[in-house]
């Protein structure tokens, strides 16, 4: 069973989007136990010994901001779904670092939970995705959440998997930095992950836009929570690569 949590410091509105998001998940069988909190120094302190899947945040809140508490979350490198929730548009290009999942503003809520939550649902069962490869003649698996780019390398790929993977990619990695080279075309990897949160920024690089801390001319900067990588963008995909992160992110 899920765990989602909303968390608000005003009353009425949490209680009526609590409500919304409820009838959402469970238009889509998703099972799930619900909790709604005001006080965001009681979030705090349930962070620190609840699993949380699902988390929707406002900005704006006495005590700590949602930013604040997303910072934390980052910093742990937790696998939480973030939805950041506000009455102030401009906050949003604000919370980009913290890479949200997504974004509802009150004012037009009616529109954009429902499709938002139906994303969250499809990510839940994503978490759960393998990517089998092959390294020599072993057939392995790897989480699809646990790799954060991926690189060229003539004939073959490394796969740069996150420091907190488990399972066959942190037992196969080449180095202890957990980079896994495997013999594959970028082309068939390409399609073999479209439409699963990967993008292709580079004739040489593929992304997963989880791990996006910041997009800018000097290229696309990721980051696992224990270590960062500054990628190039390359002139033919950049438009490309900003018209899919806005996708993602429903901005």
């Amino acid at each position: 069973m899920y765990h989602i949590v909303l968390c608000d410091d005003e009353k009425e509105i949490l209680e009526e989007l609590l409500e919304r998001v409820r009838k959402c998940f469970e238009a889509r069988g998703i099972s799930a136990r619900y909790d709604g909190i005001t006080d965001a120094r009681v979030l705090m302190e349930r962070m620190r010994c609840e699993r949380i899947d699902v988390l929707f945040l406002d900005i704006d809140m006495p005590y700590y901001s949602g930013m604040d508490i997303a910072g934390v979350l980052y910093e742990q490198y937790r696998d939480t779904i973030l939805v950041f929730v506000t009455s102030h548009d401009a906050l949003v290009y604000q919370t980009f670092a913290y890479r949200p999942f997504g974004f509802v503003r009150k004012t037009h809520a009616d529109e954009e939970l429902d499709p938002l939550c139906g994303r969250i649902c499809g990510e839940l069962l994503e978490n759960t995705r393998e990517l089998a490869v092959r390294k020599g003649q072993e057939l392995m698996r790897v989480l699809l959440k646990d790799i954060v780019y991926m690189e060229a390398e003539g004939n073959y790929l490394l796969l740069r998997v996150r420091a907190s993977a488990s399972g066959d990619a942190a037992a196969c990695a080449d180095d202890g930095e957990g980079l896994l080279r495997i013999r594959e075309t970028m082309a068939d990897m390409e399609g073999a992950l479209s439409g699963k949160g990967f993008i292709r920024c580079h004739k040489g690089f593929l992304i997963n836009a989880a791990y996006i801390e910041r997009l800018g001319s000097a290229g696309v900067a990721l980051s696992d929570g224990t270590r960062c990588w500054q990628l190039p963008v390359g002139r033919s995909y950049e438009k490309e690569v900003r018209r899919r992160v806005m996708e993602l992110l429903r901005m």
